[in-house]
């Protein structure tokens, strides 16, 4: 096998609608199948699994940055001055697109469709860097075979 070719942390660049997400210290991706066992009389073994959900999860925990945070990008609903504007701006969020670039090769070898977030979390220690870590919720995952 040829050298070079196993992927890093310090090559990987995490995208989301475009946007570099900088100073990230982890990316999480998983994909579940989720299958339902058929169990029948007078078989004491599964008779077979059917597959009946798929489910992309996706998460990023990065450094926060002053005056750069995921609201100012668009990336998690924004508040509002009234309880039915922050309704409608959680409501109405649009779903996003998120990418892994090998930027040594400058190959994206990972996209994440129809990202939405789903939580989002601070860490604040009194010596430490406060960072933040991101859950999204995705429709589909594909590798570099798949683009």
């Amino acid at each position: 096998m040829e050298k070079g070719k196993v992927l890093t942390g310090a090559r990987a660049r995490l995208s989301i609608n475009g946007v570099k997400v900088g100073y990230c210290r982890g990316v999480t991706i998983g994909e579940d199948w989720e299958n339902f066992p058929i169990e029948v009389l007078d078989n004491i073994e599964v008779e077979e699994f059917v597959t009946v959900a798929y489910r992309v999860t996706f998460s990023a925990s990065m450094f926060r940055i002053i005056k750069d945070s995921i609201k100012s990008k668009g990336w998690a609903p924004k508040g509002g001055v009234t309880k039915d504007e922050r309704l409608k701006n959680i409501l109405t969020s649009g779903e996003m697109q998120a990418t892994i670039e090998d930027t040594s090769t400058n190959t994206i070898w990972g996209v994440v469709e129809q990202v939405k977030i789903a939580s989002h979390n601070w860490a604040i220690d009194p010596k430490g860097v406060v960072g933040e870590d991101v859950t999204f919720n995705a429709i589909r995952v594909k590798d570099e075979s798949e683009i």
